[in-house]
């Protein structure tokens, strides 16, 4: 059997890529959730109730890191996150989970990243260790808005000696490890 192909003829492939492009849409809208946060832990989990659901789902921001609650700004960071929600009904985009069974997601409010909002407003660092969870544009928005807030000494980046919080955690593991564990099994 012969396969005889196709040169200089692009209109094939252009509707290959077309299907292929539409169907993959609509996977990704199926991991999107409209409903409210119910619940906020720190600047980087929170507990999100979809609409007409009665479970919830415990969520980690993806793409930052914001302070522990007991690190210098901890409370600050819970705050600016409140601040952002403020009872806004909200669309989560789910981006699978992790280790600890928490949805890593991206907050949307009005089509509004509130991930990245708490990196610009300097309430948390973009978490470059796990980048590759998002896609190459929200790295360097992402990115961008750090070096904006750093350069603008916005939030916990108007103290020159604000520690990251993976450097902070393993300091002071034996806190973290208390207070993490206490949080996810109480919860």
């Amino acid at each position: 059997m012969k396969v005889k192909l196709i040169r200089n003829n692009k209109k094939p492939i252009l509707v290959f890529i077309f299907i292929i492009s539409t169907s993959l849409s609509g996977i990704a809208l199926s991991s999107t959730l409209d409903g409210k946060i119910i619940k906020i832990i720190d600047g980087d989990t929170v507990y999100f109730q979809a609409n007409n659901d009665d479970a919830y789902k415990k969520l980690r921001l993806v793409g930052i890191d914001a302070p522990e609650m007991k690190q210098p700004f901890g409370y600050q960071s819970k705050q600016c996150l409140a601040n952002l929600i403020n009872n806004k009904h909200v669309q989560i985009i789910s981006f699978g989970e992790d280790r600890y069974k928490r949805t890593l997601a991206k907050i949307l409010i009005k089509k509004i990243d509130i991930n990245l909002a708490m990196v610009k407003n300097g309430c948390a660092w973009f978490y470059r260790r796990y980048k590759n969870t998002l896609d190459k544009d929200d790295q360097v928005m992402y990115d961008q808005a750090e070096i904006f807030s750093i350069e603008n000494k916005k939030g916990l980046f108007s103290n020159q000696e604000a520690e990251a919080p993976w450097d902070w955690r393993k300091k002071n593991w034996t806190i973290f490890l208390n207070t993490y564990q206490y949080k996810y099994r109480s919860s």
